[in-house]
């Protein structure tokens, strides 16, 4: 053996495909100035299949999820009629802070007070936090 580098040796694999497809492919081969098994090994390699997701994100919400969520937007809704309604109709802070109350109020129901309390310190990163906290948690003891 010389210093030349010996090529790997080519694999053969049939396809099936009908007359009418192998024409189209043998067409577009001359076409390109390559042969049928180039071309179909270049196009193939060139498509990029999806990967296969072992477990797919649930798209729909559960049944008691569904409930709170109606729940959630229902007392939102209330609280944000009742406040445009009234007379002293309140600015955007105020009611950016009701929303933001009922959010709490319902991470509290839910079983997420953790997360409330990072959220509040991620929000707030000061004492008013821990107050806040206390504020949420003896509303919905009742």
């Amino acid at each position: 053996m010389t210093g030349r580098r010996v090529e790997e040796r080519a694999t053969m694999h049939s396809i099936s495909c009908s007359r009418l497809e192998r024409e189209r492919i043998r067409a577009l081969a001359e076409r390109e100035g390559v042969s049928m098994s180039k071309l179909l090994v270049d196009r193939a390699l060139k498509r990029n299949p999806p990967t296969k997701v072992r477990n797919p994100p649930r798209l729909v919400l559960g049944p008691e999820e569904q409930k709170s969520l109606v729940e959630t937007v229902r007392v939102i809704g209330e609280t944000v009629g009742a406040l445009e309604g009234s007379d002293e109709s309140p600015g955007f802070a105020e009611t950016l802070r009701v929303l933001f109350e009922i959010r709490l109020d319902a991470m509290t129901r839910t079983g997420r007070h953790g997360t409330m309390v990072r959220l509040l310190e991620q929000v707030l990163q000061d004492s008013r936090a821990a107050r806040i906290e206390e504020e949420v948690y003896e509303r919905n003891r009742s």
